[in-house]
């Protein structure tokens, strides 16, 4: 949509998210140090791993942001776990793809949802403003024909036909079967 201006807690969304997909990248070079790590060092990076992905999960709840919360936090548990240093950097190197497709999808997800709920906005402010403006016309309309009615009724001229509601139908009687109608 040209022109189309996110809303401030939407736009503050995407930052922190584009922010996020940068870090993406810091993650999988923080995975590939430890599948490249050949002896002990290699829990260094799954330690540090761990930690930054715990704090991206609190920083992700406070946002809510369950999903990208969820996604760090089951990283940081993978991280964290023990297991065979090869079957680590292969779960970890899958995590954190599916965690910057996840990112990536969020920030496009928050977009349609925002330009959405702007359309919506923008629609019942017309719908009410035809509400409002088709309530003006009828009270005009009705001073108008009771003026018209005053100044007949004045003259002694008989009022001029004024539109009124036909009278409801009668009820139908509680002891008989309803008849169609035809």
């Amino acid at each position: 949509m040209a022109g189309f201006k996110m809303s401030a807690k939407a736009q503050e969304t995407v930052d922190y998210l584009q922010t996020l997909l940068r870090e993406c990248d810091h993650y999988a070079a923080l995975v590939e140090q430890f599948a490249a790590a050949k002896s002990k060092g290699f829990e260094m990076y799954a330690t540090h791993l761990s930690r930054e992905l715990g704090q991206l999960r609190q920083k992700a709840m406070m946002r809510n942001l369950g999903a990208i919360a969820d996604s760090a936090g089951q990283l940081s548990i993978i991280a964290s776990r023990g297991g065979s240093p090869m079957m680590k950097g292969r779960m970890l190197r899958d995590g954190v793809a599916a965690f910057q497709s996840l990112v990536d999808r969020t920030i496009k997800g928050t977009i349609v949802a925002d330009e959405n709920e702007q359309k919506e906005k923008a629609y019942l402010a017309a719908k009410a403003k035809k509400a409002e403006t088709d309530h003006v016309k009828a009270r005009v309309l009705a001073e108008e024909a009771r003026e018209a009615a005053k100044a007949a009724g004045a003259a002694g001229a008989p009022a001029a036909a004024t539109p009124r509601a036909a009278p409801p139908p009668p009820a139908p009687d509680p002891g008989k079967p309803a008849q169609p109608q035809r």
